[in-house]
């Protein structure tokens, strides 16, 4: 993934789950994206439609 993919998806969860914080990828499986935020805490978002869950909260 090049550095503008990775800044549009970055900029596409910020914007939809309406964060306030940043964030960085880590890992893309598919639909499923690992991210670490600023406070050091790694979060697992699956997109679903034009929407990213949490993955837990999908179970």
């Amino acid at each position: 993934m090049d550095s503008e993919e990775e800044k549009r998806i970055i900029d596409d969860i910020l914007k939809k789950r309406r964060l306030s914080y940043s964030i960085e990828i880590l890992d893309v499986q598919g639909a499923k994206y690992t991210v670490r935020n600023n406070f050091g805490s790694t979060i697992v978002y699956i997109k679903k439609g034009d929407n990213y869950f949490v993955e837990q909260d999908k179970e």
